[in-house]
């Protein structure tokens, strides 16, 4: 199976490392020759793999003329995304796969451009070196057979697919965020302290990550943004709590600046930040025990 990935973004990275640590050819596209050599050297260091087995160019038909798969993460804007893939389009074979990734954008609305909408499908892969999982974006053009198609894709990248429908935030961002801003309000509410929030789930459900260590890791900032975003879309149930836009817009954004819900140093958590509610019980009574 030959796979052309168009993107010199982590997320292409990502994604190319993936598909060489199972075995399959990669053929990566970016305008700038200096990124794409960047990017190969990246994704070789990344897959551990055989280097032979990706290529870069700035060439798009030397790209995916002949692939059987073109994953788009190339993070454009909608109508420059649009554009790219007509450019595709036009030099695929009929049954090659066209797989949208990196986008904020509902598929359906990326699809729309091309002759043969039928043949395209999102994915958002939740983390190439640590999970299993891949979401797959069905959009309103999307058809049975190139669904299926790509979970039998995904399969043999030894992933899991799960079918999801194309609405915002998915299945796996939408949950992450809607756990996130409850942890945020748990904070705020006094309920428990950071460390004991976070480890409800990370030892109580066996998640890797609290919610608020995965809030510092993604970016404050990110947070806020993707919850406006799908409250705009969804309802006031994505409403961002007040601490979050406190610490956004006191500049603690996570580990990016040292300081979230939790200090960091050189990447590495070292303590919980304030606010860092505590547990007060009260005092004994005399006699009693």
């Amino acid at each position: 199976m030959d796979v052309a990935v168009l993107g010199t973004s982590t997320t292409s990275h990502a994604l190319a490392a993936w598909c060489l640590r199972a075995e399959v050819s990669v053929r990566l596209y970016g305008d700038d020759a200096n990124a794409v050599m960047d990017s190969v050297d990246a994704v070789q260091r990344r897959a551990r793999g055989d280097s032979d087995a990706i290529d870069g160019t700035t060439g798009l038909e030397a790209a995916v003329g002949g692939a059987d798969v073109v994953f788009d993460v190339t993070g454009r804007e909608i109508d420059a995304r649009r554009d790219l893939l007509a450019d595709v389009e036009a030099q695929i074979g009929p049954e090659t796969l066209l797989v949208v990734g990196d986008t904020y954008d509902r598929i359906t609305a990326v699809a729309a451009g091309l002759r043969r909408p039928d043949r395209a499908v999102g994915i958002h892969v939740i983390d190439p070196a640590e999970s299993q999982l891949v979401e797959l974006v069905v959009a309103e053009q999307t058809t049975a057979d190139t669904r299926d198609r790509a979970a039998s894709l995904v399969e043999s990248l030894d992933a899991t697919p799960i079918v999801v429908r194309d609405t915002p935030g998915f299945a796996t961002t939408r949950l992450d965020l809607a756990t996130i801003a409850e942890a945020v309000r748990m904070v705020e509410d006094g309920v428990a302290s950071v460390p004991a929030i976070d480890r409800a789930l990370e030892l109580g459900r066996d998640h890797p990550i609290g919610p608020l260590g995965l809030a510092d890791r993604l970016g404050l900032d990110t947070v806020l943004s993707a919850l406006e975003s799908l409250a705009l879309d969804l309802g006031g149930r994505f409403d961002p709590p007040d601490l979050l836009f406190e610490k956004v817009e006191s500049g603690e954004l996570g580990r990016q600046t040292g300081t979230g819900f939790y200090e960091w140093e050189q990447g590495e958590r070292v303590g919980p930040a304030q606010p860092n509610p505590t547990v007060e019980a009260r005092s004994a009574e005399p006699g009693e025990r």
